[in-house]
């Protein structure tokens, strides 16, 4: 989480335990949630914090990616 929250308004490669693959923005965070722009729908989604198992910010990778 540390990577997403130091994003500072870039967008990111977000991989979820369920296969998906985006490109997000951090737009909002709760306690389990994690709010996010997907760049490639157009559209907010919200994701568990325990489903998001990788996160590739600026050629770095943090967790599982595919």
């Amino acid at each position: 989480m540390r990577a997403i929250r130091n994003t500072k308004g870039r967008f990111f490669g977000l991989y979820t335990s369920q296969g998906e693959t985006l490109n997000a923005q951090l737009s909002g965070e709760t306690d389990n949630y994690v709010k996010v722009y997907d760049r490639n729908a157009g559209v907010n989604r919200k994701f568990a914090k325990s489903s998001i198992c990788g996160v590739r910010v600026a050629e770095q990778t943090f967790g599982k990616v595919f």
